[in-house]
C-alpha cells in the first residue's frame, strides 16, 4: 500500500518535502541518466563503482528529500557533479577511441558547477557525435539515431515551434497556452511550512509585469520565470491522435514565502480521481476527498502524473522529482521550486532559501481512447512509454572543444536570466550593461569620471551605475550619494573583507600570516597592500553578477575610478554586443575591451576608417563581459586563486594563456576610455603631483602617443596583428599573492560560501 501523503499531528501533512530542492532533485536525477548511458556504452560496475556511491549517497532520507542543511546539500551536489564529470569523462574516452578522427571532443551540455544549470560548450556551426542509450530511435533535428549506437548531427536538436496544422493556441496578452490545455502560473503565498511541510495559504495567480512574449508564445519570460514550448511528432508506429507538447520551465524564485507551480487545465471529467507513479513502474490512485485539507492531497510525482474520463486522458510526465496534485477537476498541479525563511520543527532548523535558477521539464500528452474511467489498476499507453523513456534518457551529445576552450573539468553559470538549451531566436531589445565603478579614496579622480558620464550618451534615467567602495571613506560616500538626483539607479556596495577597515586582521597585515610563511615565488612575505586590490575586484564580480537589482542587465561595464569615458561610451558597447550575438561569438570572445592603445603602448590602427572593430587579445583596463563569460571564470576560479600574481587582469591573461578562457576581446578603432590617473594616481610615485596637472599631463601624452606611434620599441599599426596571438601561458606570476589564506578566501568569494578565513597551520 502507499503511505502517502504522511501526516505526524494535527493537519501537518509532509508534503512540502516532495518539491524542496528541486534543482538537487533533478541533480540527482541527470547523474542516473548519465550512468545509464555509460552502462549502454559498455562501462562496469567497477568502472562506475565511485559514480554509483555518489548517487547511492543521494538517496539518504535527507538528500533527496530536500531536508538537509544548506552545507550539506552543497556537499552532495559537489560530489554528484563531480560524479557526472567523470562519467562523462569516460564516455568521452570511450568513444575517442572510435572516433579519433573527430579530434579533441567534450560533452557538450556542461554545469559550470555544483548548483548551475548546463550550457552548451559546443559550436552550433560544427558536427556533434551523438550517442542514444535506447533501444529505439531518437532524433536530433532531422537526423535520427537508431537504438544503442551513435550518429552525427549538429545542435541544437530541437527548437521552439509547432507542428504544422497544429491546434495549439496562446493567450496573446500572456503568451501562456489556451489549447488544448489552458496553463496557468500559480503561487501559493504561505505563512507557515518548512523543508517537510507545505502549509496552504493564498493561492493566486503569478504576477509578473516584466512579461515577454516571443514567437507567438513559444517562449514567455519574465525576470525569474522563463518558459518554452517544443511540440512534439508522434511516432506512426503507434498509430495514436495524441498531441504531446514539451514545457522547459526556467525559475528563480527570489521571494520568501512563496511556492510556484504550473496548472493544466482540460475539461476532462475525472471525478477527483488523479494517478501518479511511485517509483517510475509502479501507480498509486488517488481519491479527492473534501473532508481532509488541501496539504493531504498533494503526492509525490517522481515521473509522472495523470487524471482521464472514458474517452480522453491527460497526462504529464517529468524529468525530474517533485508534488502535484489534482484539486479540481479537470487539473493538474506541478510543483516548481518552494522557498520558505523558517524551519517547521521537524529537524531542520532552518528555512529552505538556498534556491537557484531550476529547469524544469515537462512533457505534456493528450491521448484520446477507450479508457475504463475510475479503474483501480492503471497502467500508461506504449506512447506514453515511450515519451517517458526519451524523456528521462535523452541524446548523450559530444563535440569538439572550441578554440581557446576547455570542458569545465572539476566541479566549481548564476545566469540570472539563463539561455533556454532551446536557443530561441536572438533578441532585438536594447542591451542593458550597468557602469561598474571599483573606488577607494580618490574623490577628486572620481568626480571627473561622473562628468564625462553626464556628458556622454549613457542613459542616466533607465541603466544602473555600481559603486564598490573598499572600505567606507566618508568623502567618497557622501559624493555618491550627491549624484543620486543625476543618476536616478545609483547602487551602492560595500566591500566587507577592505583592508582600510582590516588593517591588522585577515586580509590586511595580520602579523600571524608571516608566522611560518615561506613567502611568495619571489620569497617575498605577505603584504595586505598588494593583496588587497585583487581581493576587492573578485568579491565585487561575484557580488554584482548576484545583485537582485541587476538581474536582467546583459553584462557589466567595470571600471576603477580614474577612467574618463568617451561621449560615445554606451553606443558602443551597444554596437559591440550586437555585433557578437549577430555573430554568434559570445562563446569566442573573452568580452569588449575600450581602449585599443592599451594606456598608450600602442596607437590607434591606421585602418580605422575601413574597419571600426579589432580583434586583439585581453591585457588590461575597463573591460565589459557578460553572465555567460562570468560563469566560465567562475568554473577556473581555483587556477585564478591560487596563481601567484597580485594582480587580477593578469590572472585573468593566465587563464587564457592556458587555454580556459578565450583570449581574442573586441575593441573600438576610437579608444572609449582615458585612464587619468596614469601620471600622479595608483601607478605613479609622484605623491604630490596635483590632480589638473595630472590630467593635463595624462591628455598630452594620450594624444601624442596616438600620433607618433609610441616609442621605437612599441608595435605600428601594421604589426597590430600580432595581438591576436594566443598568449603565452606563465607559470609563475609576478608574486605576492602566494599565502594559502588569501587562496582560501578567494576561493570562498566564488563559491559561495562565508570567506572568512579558517586559522592556518604555521609553516
Amino acid at each position: 500500500g502507499s503511505f502517502f501523503t504522511y501526516a505526524d499531528k494535527n493537519e501537518d501533512y509532509w508534503s512540502g518535502y516532495y518539491t524542496s530542492r528541486p534543482f538537487d532533485k533533478a541533480l540527482g536525477r541527470r547523474l542516473e541518466r548519465t550512468l545509464f548511458a555509460a552502462e549502454t556504452m559498455g562501462a562496469t560496475k567497477e568502472e562506475m563503482r565511485e559514480a554509483r556511491r555518489s548517487m547511492s549517497l543521494f538517496q539518504h532520507h535527507d538528500a533527496i528529500t530536500g531536508t538537509a542543511t544548506d552545507k550539506v546539500m552543497e556537499d552532495y551536489a559537489v560530489r554528484m557533479q563531480n560524479a557526472i564529470q567523470d562519467v562523462e569523462n569516460w564516455m568521452v574516452e570511450k568513444l575517442a577511441v572510435e572516433h579519433s578522427h573527430l579530434g579533441t571532443m567534450q560533452p557538450c551540455w556542461q554545469s559550470p558547477s555544483s548548483r548551475e544549470i548546463d550550457v552548451n560548450l559546443c559550436n552550433e556551426s560544427d558536427q556533434v557525435l551523438l550517442f542514444n542509450p535506447l533501444e529505439t530511435e531518437q532524433m536530433c533535428g532531422d537526423v535520427s539515431v537508431k537504438g544503442r549506437s551513435v550518429g552525427m548531427g549538429k545542435l541544437p536538436c530541437e527548437r521552439p515551434g509547432l507542428l504544422p496544422n497544429s491546434s495549439i493556441q496562446f493567450d496573446p496578452l500572456t503568451g501562456l497556452m489556451t489549447y488544448p490545455i489552458k496553463e496557468q502560473w500559480m503561487v501559493w503565498s504561505v505563512n507557515e511550512g518548512g523543508a517537510y511541510l507545505f502549509v496552504p495559504g493564498n493561492l493566486h495567480e503569478y504576477e509578473g509585469s516584466d512579461i515577454q512574449i516571443e514567437m507567438g508564445g513559444l517562449v514567455v519570460k519574465t525576470k525569474n520565470w522563463c518558459r518554452t514550448v517544443i511540440e512534439r511528432t508522434v511516432p506512426t508506429n503507434f498509430g495514436s491522435t495524441a498531441t504531446v507538447i514539451e514545457f522547459v520551465y526556467e525559475t528563480n524564485l527570489r521571494a520568501d514565502e512563496e511556492e510556484w507551480l504550473v496548472r493544466f487545465n482540460t475539461d476532462i471529467q475525472n471525478d477527483g480521481v488523479f494517478h501518479t507513479d511511485l517509483n517510475g513502474f509502479n501507480f498509486d490512485t488517488h481519491y479527492h476527498r473534501p473532508d481532509l485539507p488541501i496539504q493531504a492531497q498533494v503526492y509525490p510525482m517522481p515521473t509522472h502524473a495523470s487524471i482521464q474520463d472514458s474517452s480522453r486522458r491527460l497526462t504529464i510526465l517529468s524529468e525530474h522529482p517533485q508534488g502535484a496534485a489534482s484539486l479540481e477537476d479537470g487539473s493538474i498541479d506541478v510543483w516548481l521550486d518552494r522557498r520558505l525563511s523558517q524551519g517547521d520543527g521537524r529537524g531542520l532548523e532552518q528555512g529552505v532559501q538556498d534556491n537557484v535558477w531550476t529547469r524544469t521539464r515537462l512533457r505534456v500528452l493528450v491521448e484520446t481512447d477507450d479508457y475504463e474511467h475510475g479503474q483501480n489498476e492503471f497502467d500508461i499507453t506504449p506512447l506514453c512509454k515511450q515519451m517517458w523513456k526519451e524523456l528521462n534518457h535523452l541524446l548523450e551529445v559530444f563535440g569538439r572543444v572550441k578554440d581557446g576552450m576547455k570542458s569545465f573539468g572539476s566541479t566549481r553559470f548564476q545566469n540570472e536570466f539563463k539561455p533556454s538549451i532551446l536557443n530561441p531566436a536572438p533578441h532585438t531589445y536594447t542591451y542593458e550593461i550597468p557602469i561598474v565603478f571599483m573606488v577607494q579614496k580618490r574623490v577628486d579622480y572620481f568626480k571627473r569620471v561622473i562628468d564625462s558620464l553626464r556628458a556622454s550618451d549613457f542613459p542616466r534615467a533607465s541603466v544602473p551605475i555600481i559603486i564598490s567602495h573598499d572600505g567606507r571613506v566618508q568623502e567618497m560616500v557622501n559624493f555618491v550619494e550627491s549624484i543620486q538626483s543625476d543618476f536616478q539607479q545609483v547602487i551602492q556596495i560595500f566591500h566587507p573583507y577592505s583592508c582600510i577597515e582590516h588593517q591588522h586582521s585577515f586580509p590586511g597585515d595580520d602579523p600571524s600570516l608571516n608566522k611560518g610563511y615561506k613567502g611568495d615565488s619571489y620569497g617575498n612575505p605577505r603584504d595586505a597592500h598588494v593583496c588587497c586590490l585583487k581581493h576587492h575586484f573578485t568579491w565585487m564580480v561575484n557580488e554584482v553578477f548576484e545583485l537582485e537589482s541587476v538581474k536582467k542587465a546583459d553584462g557589466f561595464l567595470f571600471m576603477e575610478e580614474d577612467y574618463i569615458v568617451a561621449p560615445t561610451i554606451y553606443e558602443t558597447l551597444q554596437t559591440g554586443f550586437g555585433f557578437l550575438d549577430q555573430d554568434s561569438q559570445r562563446d569566442e570572445y573573452f568580452g569588449l575591451t575600450l581602449d585599443i592603445t592599451d594606456n598608450f603602448a600602442n596607437k590607434i590602427p591606421n585602418n580605422n576608417k575601413r574597419n571600426r572593430w579589432t580583434t586583439k587579445r585581453f591585457v588590461s583596463g575597463p573591460m565589459t563581459i557578460g553572465r555567460q563569460m562570468f560563469a566560465r571564470l567562475k568554473l577556473f576560479s581555483n587556477e585564478y586563486c591560487e596563481f601567484d600574481d597580485y594582480n587580477w587582469d593578469w590572472s585573468i591573461v593566465h587563464l587564457m594563456g592556458k587555454g580556459l578562457l578565450p583570449y581574442k576581446t573586441l575593441v573600438p578603432n576610437e579608444p572609449q576610455v582615458l585612464h587619468i590617473g596614469i601620471d600622479g594616481g595608483l601607478h605613479d610615485h609622484h605623491e604630490n603631483l596635483e590632480l589638473e596637472e595630472a590630467i593635463t599631463n595624462g591628455l598630452q601624452l594620450f594624444h601624442a602617443k596616438l600620433l607618433s606611434g609610441g616609442d621605437d620599441g612599441n608595435p605600428t599599426s601594421e604589426e597590430v596583428g600580432r595581438f591576436m596571438d594566443f598568449p603565452k601561458a606563465h607559470d609563475q606570476g609576478y608574486g605576492g599573492w602566494g599565502h594559502p589564506a588569501d587562496h582560501e578566501h578567494c576561493k570562498k568569494l566564488f563559491h559561495g560560501h562565508d570567506p572568512k578565513p579558517k586559522q592556518y597551520f604555521h609553516l
